[in-house]
């Protein structure tokens, strides 16, 4: 395998009891560490993979909130991922093309 031309970043988003909202209910935990612009259920971020084959790790930290009444139904959190990468604009007619990003 080549090497890849550039370090590609995944960003992701962590989502706590989307079904629950839905249906207009509150969400039963928040996660801590989350940025300014993240609301209590949700935590969105970059990992930086140096190398093919290369692991990562973020390790969130999930608080659940007082007086939950629902202790039944679990709490799932969903998990959203995609390769960040370069805004697709056109270059000129017979340019010379840029190296292809990765795929997932």
């Amino acid at each position: 395998m080549a090497p890849l031309p550039v370090s590609p970043e995944l960003e992701f988003v962590l989502d706590v009891d989307t079904e629950r909202r839905r249906r207009g209910q509150a969400p039963r935990g928040s996660f801590l560490g989350r940025g300014p612009a993240d609301p209590e259920h949700q935590l969105s971020g970059t990992l930086e993979l140096p190398r093919q084959r290369s692991r990562a790790c973020v390790t969130p930290t999930f608080q659940l909130h007082d007086g939950i009444r629902d202790k039944l139904r679990p709490i799932v959190v969903t998990l959203a991922y995609g390769i960040r990468g370069p805004g697709g604009h056109r270059g000129e007619r017979g340019a010379v093309l840029p190296p292809l990003s990765p795929a997932l």
